[in-house]
Order: C-alpha cells, then structure tokens, then sequence
C-alpha cells in the first residue's frame, strides 16, 4: 500500500512543478525576449514481482514479466529557442537579432549571453546592457585604427565605444573620383564645310585645278567668245560678310584652278580645294558655327555657260563647338575647409579624347596645374587610359588660400578597361564628382547594420564604421543555462560559444530600432495549466484512494 501512495506523491511533485514552469511561461508574457519553457515527464523505476520466461517448445509459452510502476518524475524541462516577434521601439541603440544567435555581455569575471537587445550608453560612451550595465562585446578589428577612417576602439579591448558627441577632425582631399557617361556622339570643334553637290568632270573623269572651264561636262557654251565675260560670286563669308571679290572674269584659257584662286580671295576666311574625286569643298578658317554661303553664277552678258546649279555647294558638316561638360564639386584643404571646384571636360578635334580643366574662385586660390589631357576610352566605351604626361597628367595641384602649401589631388576615372567611372556609350552625358575629404565635424548619431556593425553618424555627413556586435552561437542551444535578467551561460551540454558577426554562419541579421518579444503562445500555456491542474487532482485521487483502503484495512480488527 505504501507504494501507491509515493506513486501519487511522485505525480503530485511532477505536476507541481508543470504548474511552476507554466507559471514562469505566464509571468514573463512581456519579457523581453524571454524563452518559454516546458516540462517534460518520464516514468520511474520499476519493482519486478516476476521474471519472464521463455517458451520450452511444445509444453509451454513463454511468460512475461510481472512489473509495477513507482511513479513519475520530471525529467526535463527545456526551452523552446523559436523566434519571438519583433517590436519596433524607434530607439537607435535598442537591436533584435532575426534567426539564430545570442549577444555576448560581460561583466568583471563573468561572460554572459542574451537575445535582448535594449542596449544604451555608459557615462565613458560604452555600449551596455541597459538593465544590469553589463558590457557588451564586439567582433573583429573593425573600428580600429586603419589609417585612412577615424577610429574609436582600442585593439584588445572588446568593448564597443560609441563616443556620442565626439568631434571628427577633417580630412585633407587627396583623391577626386569621376563618373558618369559622356555620350559617344560627342565631338571636338566642328569646321563648316561645303561640297559642290557633285564631282567637276571632263568625259566622266574627275576634273583637276588643271581642267579648263570649257572642259567641264556642266559647260554648256563655251568662254571666250567674247569679252567681259564673268562668274558673279553671292552668299556670305563665313563671318557673315559679302564676298570680299563679286567675281572674276573668264575666258577659254581659265582652269578650275583659276577659279579656286578667285574663290579664295573672294571668302577670305575660307579654304578651298578640289579633290581626287573632283569634288570642290569649302572649308571655314574658324571653328564652330558659321554662315558661310558660296554661289556661283554665269554673268549677265556671258555667251558662254554653265550649268552650275547642277554643282551647287551644299552643307556637308555644320560648324560647331566642341562639346563641353561642367562639374562641381568641393574639396577640403589641410584645415578641413571646403572649396568648390570647377571641373571642365572639352571634346577634342580628334574625336577621339577629352581634356580637363580645373577651375578655381581666384577668391579661393590659384590653379598651379589643373589640366589633364588624353582621356580616352576603348571601343566599347570602357574607360581607357589618361595619357597626358608633365602638366597634363592625371594630377591637379591648387595653392588654397588658406594654406602655406600647395595641394595636389589625383583624378581617378576608373580601372582601365571597366564601366565604374567613366564611360563614352550611347546613353545621353551625365556626371557626378567627389573627393576623399570631408570637413570637420562631430559624431551624432548610430545605426545598426544588418550584420551587427554599428555606424556613427557625423554632422558632416560622414559614415564611420565604429565596430561590429559579437554574436554567439552554440551547437546546442537547448544545453545554456538561464541565470535570470535574460541571461544564459554556456554548459557543457551546449559546448562553447562560437563569437562572429550577424548573417554568418547560422547567426541571423540584426534589425536596428527593435526588440525581441516573449515567444510564450498564451494559449497553449492556459490549455497546459488545465492539464496540469487535472493531473494534479488525479494524482492527489490516488492518495485520497489509498488513505481509505488503508484505513478499511484498520478497522478489519475492530
């Protein structure tokens, strides 16, 4: 009898504690990142009233064993690690971790590990855990000095500073980086240029300066029948102005070449010439746009004639200037002082490069080389090469007025032979420049990557990667131990913590601004608080049970 009455007591002791685990599932509903636990029963040991035997072969079967169960015991009660929900808080030091992993926190000789996140700032600019002031470790060498970024942390030291408020020295322009696309129908200086409508021959053959007028296939009548004879020139100059000479006389022993002569005194700013083809073109002295016109007329009182509306000069290439593109920007001298600079990007005559000028406020300072000539690219509008040298080449130097001392700045427009700087395809022109330095300023805010590392944010626009959150991950995360305020220690069961960054390995992302929930489901909790209650109340009908026989047992002898 003795043993149904342990028996419900085992099961009385194991639903209490059901109770007192559902009861802690409860209690920490709203707790941040709080894992709910369950409890999970076995059966104890077994009395043995009979052995089993085996069958002897045509007499016998075999017989199984007599047992009686002592009870239950509480065999385990483990944490369920799933994903709460995240609440977003809109506080910048306040970080969630989206998957796997756990943030590392130290104290003076311990190391813990937390899913929650409601970090906040020391009075020595420390990030800590907000409710115990514990440290919070970071990962790697990021934040520490690289020479190029300022830098925060202290190499051996894991703790993540986050100086709020500090001042950031500015940064002395060494580099400027263009990008963008000039478009591949860009051209250099444009001469006009006119061509007679078709080619001067003599039998089908090209004509020459040595061709007589009177040979020409558009000669109708020919010159030198009479006298006075003319070709009366009209349009304009290339200036705008009339023909300095109206005309010139003709007659049966004037060449082509005589008239080319007239042309060229008559259009002063002019060039002509006759080509193999025969072709006459005209060719304006000056670059750019020009109302350049040349018609050619037979005089009122010739005999002779010819057709020259047949071979009138017509527009082969308008005149125009090269193709320009501005860009500005600003750069910083030695002192953190920002100064706008002009860059100029000119087509060339070749069609085939750019130059750069740097422009500079003479209120500013002086432009002591600013040219970079030769920037040319490949076939397929991939950057190619600067081949400017001396004062031409890829460097610029400007005299600040603000310093003693020149400084030089180098153009980068890409790696030869890629599209990330420059480029001359199809697409219409647009550019953007920046330089490397930045003017002084102070850290005043953060933000948190997805992969655990914490920028500071200046007042000069400035990114500055302060370092990056520890992450932890356990190849048995059911083995931590949990020693209250959100913490785990690690155990044997769970092998020891292995620290990187978020999104690596099977550690989750970081999503700033947010905390992890309670991941309790309420109603599962209150569905096993019932179970509990009932499996108590069975247990305690077993004592109940046995007290009454017992006691039938008693009165027999009264």
């Amino acid at each position: 009898m003795a043993n149904s009455l342990l028996t419900g007591i085992s099961g009385l002791r194991g639903h209490q504690k059901m109770l007192e685990v559902i009861g802690n599932n409860l209690a920490n509903l709203n707790t941040t990142a709080f894992k709910a636990s369950r409890t999970i029963f076995s059966d104890l040991m077994y009395e043995l009233q009979r052995g089993s035997t085996s069958a002897a072969t045509g007499i016998l079967g075999s017989v199984n064993a007599l047992q009686i169960g002592t009870g239950s015991r509480v065999s385990l009660v483990d944490m369920n690690f799933s994903q709460g929900n995240l609440e977003s808080t809109g506080q910048e030091l306040d970080v969630a971790i989206d998957g796997g992993g756990f943030f590392v926190a130290m104290s003076a000789d311990k190391t813990y590990f937390t899913r929650s996140g409601a970090f906040s700032l020391d009075e020595g600019g420390y990030l800590v855990d907000a409710s115990t002031g514990n440290l919070i470790k970071r990962f790697g060498t990021l934040g520490e000095p690289d020479g190029v970024n300022p830098t925060f942390q202290t190499p051996g030291d894991d703790r993540m500073l986050v100086p709020i408020g500090t001042s950031i020295p500015g940064k002395i322009s060494t580099e400027i980086s263009v990008s963008g696309n000039f478009a591949s129908t860009s051209t250099g200086n444009v001469n006009q240029t006119l061509r007679t409508s078709i080619a001067l021959r003599v039998g089908g053959a090209p004509a020459d300066a040595n061709t007589l007028l009177n040979d020409l296939d558009i000669n109708t009548l020919d010159y030198g029948t009479t006298s006075g004879e003319r070709i009366v020139f009209g349009g304009s100059q290339s200036n705008g102005a009339a023909p300095v000479n109206t005309s010139m006389n003709v007659d049966g022993s004037t060449t082509v070449g005589h008239l080319l002569t007239a042309l060229n005194a008559a259009y002063a700013d002019t060039t002509f010439q006759i080509d193999s083809s025969g072709y006459i073109t005209a060719v304006a002295d000056v670059e750019g746009p020009s109302s350049l016109e040349v018609t050619l007329t037979d005089g009122p009182s010739n005999v002779g004639r010819s057709t020259f509306s047949d071979a009138a000069f017509v527009q082969t290439a308008e005149g125009k200037y090269a193709d320009v593109f501005y860009r500005a920007l600003e750069v910083f001298d030695e002192r953190g002082v920002g100064h706008n600079l002009n860059l100029k990007f000119t087509k060339q005559d070749d069609n085939l490069s750019w130059n750069m000028e740097a422009l500079i406020d003479p209120a500013e300072g002086i432009v002591l080389d600013g040219v970079v000539e030769g920037i040319r690219f490949n076939n397929d509008g991939s950057f190619q090469q600067v081949s400017g040298t001396g004062l031409g080449d890829i460097d610029i130097t400007i005299q600040f007025n603000t310093v003693p001392s020149p400084q030089t700045m180098a153009m980068n427009f890409g790696s030869p032979g890629s599209f990330e700087g420059l480029t001359e395809i199809g697409s219409k022109s647009a550019l953007s420049a920046v330089s490397d330095g930045y003017e002084p300023g102070e850290l005043a805010s953060v933000q948190v990557d997805s992969d655990g590392t914490v920028f500071g944010l200046s007042s000069n626009g400035l990114m500055i990667p302060l370092g990056q959150l520890a992450i932890a991950s356990f190849r048995n995360s059911d083995g931590l131990i949990s020693v209250g305020n959100n913490y785990y220690e690690a155990s044997l069961a769970s092998g020891g913590a292995e620290i990187g960054s978020g999104l690596s390995g099977d550690r989750g992302a970081i999503r700033a601004g947010q905390l992890e929930g309670s991941n309790v489901d309420l109603a599962l909790e209150f569905t096993r608080l019932i179970v509990a209650q009932r499996g108590f109340s069975a247990n305690a009908r077993t004592i109940t049970v046995t007290d009454e026989v017992l006691e039938e047992l008693t009165n027999i002898i009264r």
